[in-house]
């Protein structure tokens, strides 16, 4: 008989019991998300206390690291856009309000080519800086600009103020959907810009824009070369003087005057401006944009004060039911101030030849000591 090999036992393990892994793993996916976007976030948000002032073009960055080493210095401060830092004169100012008993020191923080929002983030800056002897912030009074040239949406002049303050508020703007707490677009105008409608496309195009924006500001997005410029970068002497001015008060004169062509333009443009009936106010949102500015000045113990420049554009501006509490000067009458009007004192239909912002520092001036003096200003 053939003999048999014995036969050894094979040992075979058995498969664990099923466990049911799905729900945890998804639990546990979730939270690691978490984890990582909170830690990401705060990253972000301690990244954007420690960083420096960011380095940004046309004298926004001179002027505010001026200030901030002469803060104390200064009871009065003017803010907004060229119409402003070309056609107030701090020392013009200064030496009527003294001569009319009520002294002053003031800075001109007008930057070409600001308006709201951009504004609103600066002079809040400003503020926390805590300027103690600040008395009277100026503040530039126009509409809420949502619009921005495609050649500048890529600069840093466009992206620093992009906080969620003022990108919410342009949102609400661009979908009409009121300043109200609970933020709800007008359903007509999302439908229009959710079913891509033609005459929405500019919409479209600038909400992407401003919430690109808004995460690119919170991601800090090109801010090494902030902190190369706040410990290697020098500021020379002329770089100063270009934006600060030769008295260093942040007042640039532009003293050239319109072309023969140009008048006759203007004069156009003032003629057609003034026959126009009724006044037009402002958005809600600008007006919101300057309840949260006037709110911001008063908490550090100074007066807000609306200034309407004399421009063509503003003519027929209202200035009454903004239900804003804080002065508004207002030199958008013609008619009233002819002397601003004419077009010897003008470089354009926007601003002043250096004689005529003299002459209107000087205007400004007087009209403040006056209504100060009346209790207007409180």
């Amino acid at each position: 008989m053939p003999v048999r090999e014995p036969v050894s036992k094979v040992h075979v393990k058995l498969p664990a019991p099923h466990e049911p892994t799905g729900r945890k793993t998804v639990i546990r996916a979730l939270t690691n998300t978490g984890i990582g976007a909170a830690a990401f976030l705060i990253t972000c948000v301690g990244l954007r206390v420690v960083l420096p002032f960011p380095e940004i073009d046309g004298g926004v960055s001179q002027k505010f690291r001026f200030f901030a080493a002469h803060k104390d210095e200064f009871d009065t401060l003017f803010i907004g856009s060229s119409r402003v830092y070309f056609q107030i004169s701090p020392a013009i100012f200064d030496r009527v309000t003294r001569e009319r008993g009520l002294p002053t020191h003031s800075f001109n923080f007008g930057i070409g080519g600001m308006y709201l929002p951009e504004t609103s983030y600066l002079l809040e800056q400003i503020l926390n800086l805590k300027p103690r002897n600040l008395r009277w912030v100026f503040i530039e009074y126009d509409e809420l600009q949502t619009k921005w040239s495609p050649e500048n949406q890529t600069s840093q002049r466009a992206l620093y103020w992009a906080d969620w303050k003022r990108v919410s508020l342009l949102l609400r703007k661009l979908t009409d959907a009121g300043t109200d707490p609970f933020w709800l677009p007008n359903p007509a105008k999302l439908r229009d810009i959710v079913l891509r409608r033609e005459d929405e496309k500019n919409t479209r195009s600038l909400l992407t824009f401003y919430g690109g924006q808004f995460e690119k500001n919170y991601t800090n997005v090109a801010r090494a070369a902030d902190v190369l410029g706040h410990f290697f970068g020098r500021d020379t002497k002329g770089r100063r003087a270009r934006y600060l001015g030769v008295a260093s008060d942040g007042y640039v004169t532009r003293p050239n005057r319109m072309s023969p062509d140009q008048v006759a333009a203007y004069e156009r443009g003032l003629a057609a401006a003034m026959a126009q009936t009724g006044t037009h106010p402002l958005s809600l949102y600008a007006v919101e944009a300057y309840r949260q500015c006037a709110q911001e000045v008063r908490n550090i113990g100074a007066t807000p004060i609306f200034l309407i420049t004399p421009s063509t554009t503003q003519i027929n501006v209202a200035t009454d039911g903004t239900g804003l509490t804080s002065a508004v000067m207002a030199f958008n009458n013609p008619r009233t101030y002819p002397s601003l009007y004419r077009s010897s004192v003008r470089r354009d239909g926007q601003h002043l030849t250096k004689s005529g912002a003299e002459e209107f520092t000087r205007i400004v001036a007087a009209n403040f000591v006056e209504l100060a003096r009346a209790g207007g200003v409180k």
